[in-house]
C-alpha cells in the first residue's frame, strides 16, 4: 500500500559520516565537519520543498564517546527535516543500525512516506543495503567509503544497483532534483 507523504512525492535520506562530511567513521562527533557543498545541498532540497532526513549509525553513543554531543542542533542547523540516529554498537543486535532498516522505518511511519519514491544517499554498502531493502532509489557518493563500496565491498550489496553514483552529496542532490523535475513534467503530445 502506497501512502502519500505529507510532503509530496519524494524525500531524501542521507547518511552522515562519509556522506555529509567527516571520515566514513567519526570516532567522536565533535571531530566531524561537513564537506564543502553539504550545506548548499540541504538548501537546494529546502528550496525544492524536498524533505531531507538524516539516518546515521552513531556507535559513539553506546561507547560513551559522544560527550553529550548535540546531534539535533547539528542536523537542525544544516536544515534537515528530521533525523534518526542509531545509538547502538555492532554487538547490540538492534534493527536500527544500518544495514538494518529500523531508522528508515521510523521515518516512513512518522512522516507517512512512500519509500519507493524516496532516495537513500550514502557512501557505504550498509547504506545501500538498508535503502535497497526498503525499495528506495539508491545514490552512492564517492566520498568517505564510496570508492571502496564500488570496488572491494561491492559483493556486500551485490543484490542492489545504484540509480546514480555521485562525486559528493551536492552532485547527488542536483541529480535527484533533476530526476524529480523530469518525473513531474507533463507529457507532451
Amino acid at each position: 500500500m502506497n501512502i502519500q507523504s505529507e510532503f509530496g512525492r519524494c524525500a531524501v535520506f542521507a547518511d552522515r559520516d562519509g556522506t555529509m562530511g567527516g571520515d566514513y567513521y567519526v570516532k567522536r562527533p565533535q571531530d566531524y565537519a561537513p564537506y564543502p557543498g553539504t550545506r548548499e545541498a540541504f538548501q537546494i532540497l529546502r528550496d525544492e520543498k524536498i524533505p531531507a532526513f538524516v539516518v546515521t549509525n552513531q556507535s559513539c553513543v553506546a561507547r560513551g564517546l559522544d560527550g553529550g554531543y548535540d546531534f539535533a542542533a547539528e542536523f537542525r542547523g544544516i536544515g534537515a527535516t528530521d533525523w534518526f540516529i542509531c545509538p547502538h554498537d555492532d554487538e547490540d543486535g538492534c534493527n536500527c543500525r544500518k544495514p538494518g532498516t529500523g531508522l528508515i522505518e521510523q521515518a516512513r511511519d512518522r512522516h507517512h512516506l512512500d519509500l519507493s519514491c524516496c532516495y537513500m544517499v550514502g557512501d557505504r554498502w550498509s547504506d545501500m543495503v538498508a535503502g535497497g531493502r526498503m525499495n528506495m532509489r539508491l545514490v552512492l557518493v564517492q566520498t568517505g567509503r564510496g570508492n571502496d563500496s564500488l570496488s572491494s565491498e561491492r559483493t556486500k550489496w551485490a543484490d542492489y544497483e545504484p540509480a546514480f553514483v555521485a562525486v559528493n552529496l551536492l552532485e547527488a542532490v542536483r541529480w535527484i532534483v533533476e530526476e524529480e523535475r523530469c518525473n513531474t513534467r507533463p507529457a507532451t503530445e
